[in-house]
């Protein structure tokens, strides 16, 4: 039999490059469509999600009608279900130009049996606006209490107050983050029995960015880190939202990047730019389940004309830096330990912080070993000594 060497060499080199096709169309496709896993009614802006201990609920709230919300009981599959919230009477005082029901960006946090819910009052592109704040004692039919305005801003000023993010520390300090554009975001610390700022208590700046910042969102496993959003939200498939962190060893900054740079000068870890689907995602909020940090973001769909989506997925960590890779999703241990579970300790997953009971506010070390957050063993010693735990508490890292 004649053998067509030509046909065969053609055949197999169709046959070699099947697989090498197949990964490109695959990676074609994965880099080019974006696939919601959520199911059910997903348009949201400016969410923030929290569960609610009494039913077991997943509830998620946005910016909308006197603040929107979405409920589930999976956290996949998500229904309208309105906040309750009613408009207070100071909103037409406060900020004129606001109807007086179209909130934005809220926050929410649980603390002392009661739900407290941060709230933004504004007029697009002015900072004429307020920050507001309810308390009820259940999402279920709740029965908000109005406190008021928490922080305001006027024309006159020079930030911008919307878009709060509530942080109560290990030491039971309470502080907002909040801020937009203009000279970017601030903090200021707040009377945990209120909810509001201290008296006398100046605005901290902690991070700008000149083509525009905003939606900061405060969390801590060891460091401090600061989530924004830069440039510019609400364009549809236009928007250029990224979402960018930066860190510290104290609230007050300085927050940096990798390579060191403050945040206060152009620094901040790029974590999300989106893609081909996913556009100008942003505006984050953390939620913890079960040792696993999820990030809770919309983005606008560019396969759906541009509606803002809700997007939920875990946060990964490598050498202590927050990314959508990885498969450490388990943030720092925080608890209380005796001297003598310290000191027979071996291995620990760092940094963490460590709540030491009254008396043991100095430890003998035999071997000290320092891992990073993700669990990589960074360093060994076996150097006798003593650390100092300041007020209680030792931060190892």
């Amino acid at each position: 039999m004649r053998v067509n060497s030509r046909f065969y060499s053609n055949i197999l080199f169709i046959l070699l490059t099947i697989p090498f096709a197949l990964n490109m169309a695959s990676f074609i496709i994965s880099a080019q469509t974006y696939v919601n896993p959520l199911k059910g009614d997903l348009g949201v802006h400016d969410p923030v999600m929290i569960k609610e201990k009494a039913t077991s609920t997943y509830r998620i709230y946005y910016t909308g009608m006197r603040i929107a919300g979405k409920m589930s009981s999976d956290r996949i599959t998500w229904r309208a279900a309105s906040s309750g919230l009613q408009a207070p009477s100071w909103v037409k005082t406060e900020v004129p130009g606001n109807n007086g029901s179209d909130f934005w960006a809220p926050d929410i946090i649980y603390r002392d049996n009661k739900y407290w819910l941060y709230y933004s009052v504004s007029t697009f592109g002015k900072n004429t606006s307020a920050i507001g704040l309810a308390t009820s004692p259940t999402l279920t039919e709740p029965n908000w209490t109005d406190h008021g305005v928490v922080v305001r801003s006027q024309a006159s000023d020079d930030y911008n107050c919307i878009d709060p993010s509530v942080f109560q520390d290990d030491d039971g300090r309470l502080w907002l983050a909040f801020g937009s554009f203009w000279s970017g975001i601030k903090l200021v610390e707040c009377d945990p029995a209120t909810g509001k700022p201290l008296p006398n208590t100046a605005y901290i700046s902690i991070a700008q960015h000149r083509s525009g910042i905003e939606a900061p969102c405060l969390c801590k496993w060891g460091y401090y880190y600061l989530f924004v959003s830069w440039d510019k939200c609400c364009q549809g498939v236009n928007s250029t939202y990224k979402i960018v962190v930066g860190r510290s060893d104290n609230i007050k900054g300085p927050y940096k990047d990798k390579k060191g740079i403050d945040m206060l000068n152009g620094g901040g870890e790029i974590i999300d730019a989106g893609d081909d689907v996913r556009k100008g995602p942003g505006h984050n909020g953390i939620f913890i389940e079960n040792d696993t940090l999820f990030c809770v973001n919309h983005y606008y769909d560019a396969t759906r004309n541009g509606a803002s989506m809700l997007q939920i997925r875990p946060l990964y960590f490598d050498d202590g830096w927050p990314s959508f890779t990885g498969r450490i999703t388990e943030a720092p241990k925080v608890g209380s330990i005796s001297k003598s579970s310290f000191l027979s300790l071996q291995k620990r997953i760092m940094p963490t912080r460590i709540i030491f009971p009254a008396g043991n506010s100095k430890v003998n070390l035999n071997e000290y070993r320092r891992y990073s957050i993700s669990g990589r063993l960074m360093r060994t010693t076996t150097e006798n000594g003593r650390i100092n735990a300041v007020n209680g508490i030792l931060i190892i890292e």
